[in-house]
């Protein structure tokens, strides 16, 4: 490979899966395959809606009744006792599981034979039909499920309001089960309340013989036990013994402050007595009125004495007797005082002798205290039993009167606010409905077979796809000249297309190749001469009414251009111009001719072309010859511009060797046609021999449909510059 085709393969890297298709996904690119696909969307649009409207017209009448029910959100109580079955204010899930019972089978069954449905042919079609009748249990089930599919049952929003809603054929039937459901469910709810209240009395009056035996045995058990043990209770906080042990503590220790008392004064006594203490000491110690009185005389008498001892001499009558009246006044104090000692000793005894007794007695009733607390561990546990069963039975009994005091009184949880009535006007079918799914189903089978046949599409439509799906420039499109409206009088005349590049110069057609030749000019605009290639991937994609269209449009612009057929199987440049009397381009390349011969002028114009001899009548290559290199460079020198018509790139072999001479390649695409992988193939076969690819022009691009979905086109803008073009 030499360095020529190197640097292409460096320049670009071709994938025959190179294909994205994120464009399918733009909203102007959606918005295209839209609008180009609108008859086909109309069609299917149209069918589905006549489709609708016969089954709407098909379809039976089906009549719907409307109750409504609502929960109590507190009940009314005449007494004030608590109820078997309580009612409390519904919260939400207490709601919803209302609305499970009224759509449960069991109700369902309920109103079925209620309403006797088993014989109507609507639940049961086998009487409708003239067939063989069901078992009885399976035609209940028939039309339990029958019923179950035509009843609808709502919550009404966050409320405590319950629709039933009940669809049927015949609108009677339908207010008639809607009305029996809301009904039958509210009596249910009084009669699960009354048969509540009668099993709880019932069992409330079992147990209460039971457990009035039990109280009576318990408290029969304490009364024995308290007997046997002698466990009296004085008060309701403490026993006999306690009370006892209480009063012979306080008198013990009573006594014992009087024993000590008295032992006190004696022992004083006995201690002055022993010092040799006078009565009159002895009189205030034993604190007696006796001795303080004759402690007074004594005194008295001392002072008598003494006064007389004073006055008269020792043995003086007088003195003496004051003397004598002293010593018996102190010998009654003697007297005295051993009275009172041995009247105190006799206290102390008998404070002593109490003490003991009393002792002797609280011993005793301890003693007793200690046999009656052991005794009544056993009796505490029998009084708990008893009481508890005391408590029980008492709440059996309290709760039997409240359950006897509840009947009559049951009331439901629930009441019917709105009846349903007789609809008149049916449900189904309905014509917005049907007009609905009708517009659904026809934009979603339009969306599907737009999907197919995108899908099935192989082509491109703008440049901005050839870009993205192949990763090179785009030099343009090329309009088919038949929808372009200002030249589609020219088409239907007879003229061709590459007329139309001299008989309409300012036409949308005739500009279009005149970018073509900008675009050629720019990619090299160092070179003033140049050999421009036009190919192909596939044959049929207008690489000859191009090369023309290009030479012509060069030619009438001033520019020194020569066309040359290259294409030695189809030869249809030389066809086009009718080519007779020249020489031919393979006698010129094998020397037969020289290049004037051969050439011959398109007088409209003022392009020169070099065709192929119309009895040249062989297909072998001339591209492997250094004779074709040589004529190359003869017109690159004589010529300013060189325009190679050449033959696809995919089938014929040596149409990437006659582009691989060429100083730049111009691919054609046909506008939805050329598969997007046969393109990249070309492509990659072009980069093997090192050939300059400028770009991929569109071809016969039609303008009508560019511009109603060809949006990343220039085309897509046409309405907004067609005026330009005469």
């Amino acid at each position: 490979m030499d360095a020529r085709a190197q640097a292409a393969l460096e320049r670009r890297q071709f994938s025959t899966d190179a294909v994205d298709e994120g464009a399918l996904i733009d909203v102007h690119r959606i918005g295209g395959i839209v609008r180009r696909r609108l008859p086909l969307i109309g069609v299917i649009s149209v069918v589905l809606l006549i489709l609708a409207g016969v089954g709407y017209f098909l379809a039976e009448p089906r009549y719907e009744a409307t109750a409504r029910i609502a929960l109590e959100r507190g009940s009314e109580q005449v007494i004030n006792v608590d109820q078997v079955v309580p009612s409390v204010a519904p919260d939400s899930a207490s709601v919803d599981t209302e609305v499970q019972i009224l759509q449960s089978p069991e109700l369902a069954g309920e109103i079925v034979d209620q309403l006797r449905l088993t014989e109507d042919p609507e639940f049961n079609p086998q009487l409708a039909d003239g067939r063989v009748a069901l078992p009885p249990d399976q035609a209940r089930r028939q039309a339990v499920s029958k019923l179950l599919s035509g009843l609808k049952i709502q919550r009404e929003g966050f409320s405590y309001a319950i629709t039933i809603r009940f669809t049927s054929d015949s609108p009677r039937t339908a207010a008639r089960i809607a009305n029996a459901i809301a009904d039958t469910y509210v009596g249910n709810q009084v009669k699960t309340k009354a048969d509540a209240n009668r099993r709880a009395s019932g069992f409330l009056e079992t147990q209460l013989d039971k457990l009035r035996a039990q109280v009576q045995s318990a408290e029969a058990a304490v009364a024995d036990y308290r007997a046997n043990n002698q466990l009296f209770a004085a008060s309701s906080n403490s026993s006999v013994a306690q009370q006892e042990l209480s009063g012979l503590s306080t008198q013990l220790a009573e006594a014992r402050a009087q024993q000590a008392a008295a032992e006190a004064r004696l022992e004083t006594a006995r201690a002055q007595l022993a010092r040799g203490g006078t009565g009159e000491e002895l009189g205030e110690a034993l604190d007696s009125p006796v001795v303080s009185q004759l402690r007074g005389q004594r005194a008295q008498l001392s002072r008598d004495v003494a006064a007389l001892r004073a006055r008269y001499r020792p043995g003086h009558p007088d003195l003496l007797r004051a003397e004598e009246s002293l010593r018996d006044t102190d010998a009654q104090i003697g007297a005295e005082v051993n009275r009172i000692i041995s009247n105190v000793t006799g206290q102390a005894n008998a404070a002593r002798q109490r003490t003991a007794s009393l002792q002797g007695s609280l011993h005793q009733t301890e003693g007793t205290l200690a046999a009656n607390n052991r005794a009544s561990v056993r009796l505490n546990e029998l009084e708990r039993n008893a009481e508890s069963a005391r408590t029980l039975y008492q709440a059996f009994l309290d709760r039997y009167k409240q359950t006897l005091a509840q009947r009559g009184l049951e009331r439901s949880n629930a009441y019917v606010v709105a009846r349903a009535t007789v609809p008149v006007i049916p449900v189904s079918p309905n014509k917005i409905v049907y007009l609905v799914l009708g517009l659904v189903a026809a934009l979603g089978a339009s969306v599907v077979a737009i999907a197919i046949l995108q899908l099935l599409e192989r082509g491109v439509e703008t440049s901005e796809q050839v870009e993205k799906r192949l990763g090179i420039a785009s030099v343009g499109s090329i309009p088919d000249a038949k929808t372009i409206s200002l030249i589609r009088g020219l088409i239907k005349g007879g003229t061709g297309p590459a007329d139309i590049i001299l008989q309409s110069p300012q036409s949308a057609f005739a500009e279009a190749f005149r970018r073509l030749r900008t675009s050629i000019e720019y990619d090299r605009p160092d070179m003033p001469s140049r050999v421009v290639a036009i190919t192909s991937a596939l044959p049929g994609e207008g690489k000859t009414t191009t090369a023309i269209c290009l030479a012509r449009s060069a030619a009438v612009a001033g520019t020194k251009v020569v066309l040359v057929d290259c294409d030695i199987r189809r030869r249809a440049s030389s066809r086009s111009f009718g080519a007779v009397n020249t020489a031919g381009l393979r006698n010129v390349l094998e020397g037969k001719a020289v290049l004037d011969e051969a050439l011959m002028l398109d007088t409209e114009s003022g392009a020169w072309i070099l065709p192929q001899h119309p009895n040249d009548t062989a297909i072998t290559s001339f591209t492997d010859k250094e004779a074709f290199a040589s004529l190359i460079d003869q017109l690159h020198q004589r010529f300013e511009l060189v325009v190679l018509d050449t033959p696809p790139i995919l089938p014929v072999d040596e149409a990437r060797v006659i582009a691989a001479h060429a100083d730049s390649v111009i691919l054609l695409m046909r506008w939805r046609q050329t598969p997007t992988k046969a393109a990249a193939l070309a492509l990659r076969e072009l980069d093997e021999v090192g050939a300059h690819v400028i770009g991929i022009s569109l071809n016969m691009v039609d303008m009508v449909a560019q511009e109603r979905s060809g949006y990343g086109d220039v085309g897509y803008y046409y309405q907004s510059y067609k005026s330009y073009y005469a």
